[in-house]
């Protein structure tokens, strides 16, 4: 029998990297100039009932596939943010003496008892928060789950995978602490240096040379930002801080990922660099971050897809070996638990398909894609998950599998109402099983060659524009 899942689903919105404005969950505060996060207000939760779907079925494997949870900015980011207390004061100055800004009382008070209290020593590592990111998380599936997930721990039953840094490991351990009461006794293997398994994007020279380390892969977002909408956010944003003249795109960002960093490590409180942004500025700046990380590690690059292969190879394996598990000796694990990062999972969902739009995100079209389905911050937030769930059932289709992202339901394609055919999941990534390999990597002419969803054209038109704009600046 499977359990009424309760998916605490804002809250792990309300903790991502990339909060947009939705999953801030603003209000209107009559004290304030502008929206504000709630401070007061609980998480709601979810039932998913699977009862209704799922007659005669057990579940016999889970799989999944983990961001690590919430974390501190790196050290450049850090950095980045010792210049917040000389731009708060400049704030508050604009207003209190110059008498220039349109930031309410409420703001400015909050704004001037704000302090930075994040250090380069706690650079990239895990959370209090992200620790408990984790932990719930694994409360949530063992809910859902009882039969699987209720065991008692045992090596063979249960296999743990993490990449080499802090916040993945801590984040496993998390995730046993709220599967098991404690991760005491737990093995953890060591992480590998290069694993190509769950961080392939850092072993493979092409990827790194073409993509992440390629300034191309900014275009869309650089000619996002020279266009009037956010030309305009700029003029808003700084017109509303008191300044007569343009805050550059660092200065938002430091004002940006602090509203974001101070809500995900303080769910139920308001950070007031909030503040300098509308609702439709934060919807602005998410899609100016989409942009990146669409071509970075997902659909914008033929590259991201096929990296993506090798997690899905090991869940169409590990789901092949249940399939005549009557006749088999040896233990199959109830449980394969992998966490890594946000590169991987976007890169493992544009090789299943999910989160697909019918068109590329690109500079020119944001009003048409307010309803995209690559939003990083529902996909990829700080412990964002891909859960796939082999069932046993009795019915003439003996296996279904089931998808669950951010732990919803997928509706995925060619399923009924997200319970899939085995079969139809095998068949489908075939190839992918059989053929998937790294081979492309290398850099000796081998492999295909790279394809993004940007033309020159548009390489040669932000150049130019970029050379014309330094001219009229």
């Amino acid at each position: 029998m499977v359990n009424d899942w309760p998916v605490n689903v804002n809250a792990l919105r309300k903790i991502n990297r990339y909060l947009s404005i939705k999953h801030i969950n603003l209000t209107f505060d009559p004290a304030r100039c502008l929206l504000v996060p709630p401070t007061h207000t609980l998480p709601k939760f979810e039932y998913v009932n699977p009862r209704n779907y799922l007659p005669n079925c057990r579940p016999i494997q889970f799989w999944l596939l983990s961001r690590h949870g919430t974390r501190f900015p790196d050290k450049s980011d850090i950095s980045a943010m010792q210049h917040l207390p000389d731009l708060r004061d400049q704030i508050l100055n604009n207003h209190e003496k110059r008498r220039k800004g349109r930031l309410c009382h409420k703001d400015l008070d909050n704004l001037r008892s704000w302090s930075l209290s994040v250090f380069p020593s706690q650079a990239s590592e895990l959370t209090n928060q992200g620790y408990d990111d984790l932990k719930f998380m694994a409360r949530r599936f063992k809910t859902k789950f009882p039969t699987l997930l209720q065991q008692t721990y045992s090596p063979d039953l249960f296999e743990f995978r993490f990449t080499d840094s802090q916040r993945t490991k801590a984040s496993a351990t998390a995730f046993a602490d709220g599967l098991f009461g404690s991760s005491s006794g737990v093995n953890f293997p060591q992480p590998l240096q290069n694993d190509t398994l769950i961080k392939p994007y850092d072993s493979c020279p092409k990827w790194k040379k073409e993509v992440g380390n390629n300034n191309r892969t900014l275009e869309e977002k650089h000619l996002f930002e020279m266009g009037p909408l956010m030309q305009a956010l700029v003029q808003n944003v700084s017109e509303r801080l008191g300044f007569s003249y343009k805050l550059t795109y660092v200065q938002m960002d430091q004002m940006y990922d602090m509203c974001r960093f101070d809500k995900a490590w303080n769910i139920r409180s308001t950070s007031p660099w909030c503040a300098a942004f509308s609702k439709e500025e934060l919807q602005l700046l998410e899609y100016r971050e989409d942009l990146e990380y669409y071509y970075h590690a997902g659909y914008g690059n033929d590259i991201n897809i096929k990296l993506g292969c090798t997690t899905v190879r090991d869940m169409i394996n590990h789901f092949s070996q249940l399939e005549d598990r009557n006749h088999r000796d040896n233990i199959q694990p109830a449980g394969i638990f992998y966490f890594t990062h946000s590169s991987a999972i976007q890169m493992t969902l544009a090789q299943l398909g999910i989160a697909k739009d019918s068109e590329h995100l690109t500079h020119s079209n944001y009003n048409s894609m307010r309803n995209r389905k690559w939003k990083t911050s529902d996909i990829a937030p700080f412990a964002s998950n891909l859960a796939a769930v082999f069932f046993k059932c009795e019915m003439e289709e003996m296996h279904r599998v089931i998808f669950y992202l951010g732990e919803h339901l997928v509706r995925y394609e060619g399923c009924n109402v997200g319970l899939c055919s085995w079969s139809y999941i095998k068949d489908k990534f075939a190839n992918v099983a059989s053929q998937c390999n790294l081979d492309f990597c290398s850099l000796d002419g081998s492999g295909s060659h790279r394809q993004l969803a940007i033309s020159w054209l548009t390489a040669s038109a932000f150049v130019v524009v970029s050379v014309c704009r330094q001219f009229v600046i």
